[in-house]
């Protein structure tokens, strides 16, 4: 490997790292505001009141999720290590189940009133937060879904293709003993 290709590995590691770092800060940010929208309007939603409930949990559970994630990743082995990651899975299994939940809260009762008082009154504020913040969790997970199906048909092509090189038809059987030979 000549040294022009490991700088630029090296500056490719870096900017995904950047990039990781970046995307992290906001979606820290985006949860703490999750957080404190669910907490500040926990009565101003009376059409649904589980969507504040839903952007507080939500909140809470994302960051510390994140925050067990971290924690595997720097505690490298042992019971500890096992215990977080198994944390880790129950937390993403009931983030998953509570986000479908939300998205069901949301959707249903799209576009309420904004009039307090009204019988379908939900605070304007409350309301488009959390219908932005499922949108566009849904977006990145339809993104995500295809890209990883992409990537697998592409990996599946190659694999194919490589089996043609790897495994050839040959007509010889490389050194084996015809079994019938020795019986002339």
């Amino acid at each position: 490997m000549n040294s022009g290709s490991l700088v630029g590995w090296k500056l490719h590691g870096s900017v995904l790292i950047s990039v990781i770092a970046v995307v992290n800060i906001i979606w820290w940010m985006i949860m703490i505001a999750a957080i404190s929208v669910g907490a500040t309007h926990l009565g101003s939603c009376p059409v649904q009141p589980m969507i504040p409930i839903y952007l507080l949990v939500l909140g809470v559970s994302m960051l510390l999720s994140l925050l067990l994630v971290y924690s595997v990743n720097i505690w490298q082995g042992g019971v500890v290590n096992t215990l977080a990651s198994i944390l880790v899975v129950l937390l993403h299994i009931f983030t998953l189940s509570w986000f479908i939940a939300g998205t069901v809260w949301i959707y249903r009762v799209y576009l309420p009133d904004n009039v307090p008082g009204d019988a379908d009154y939900c605070h304007r504020t409350i309301y488009l937060f959390a219908f932005t913040v499922t949108t566009v969790i849904w977006i990145f997970l339809s993104m995500v879904l295809l890209v990883g199906c992409c990537f697998l048909c592409v990996t599946c092509c190659l694999a194919l293709g490589a089996r043609e090189r790897l495994l050839p038809e040959r007509e010889d059987s490389y050194g084996a003993v015809d079994s019938c030979a020795g019986d002339v």
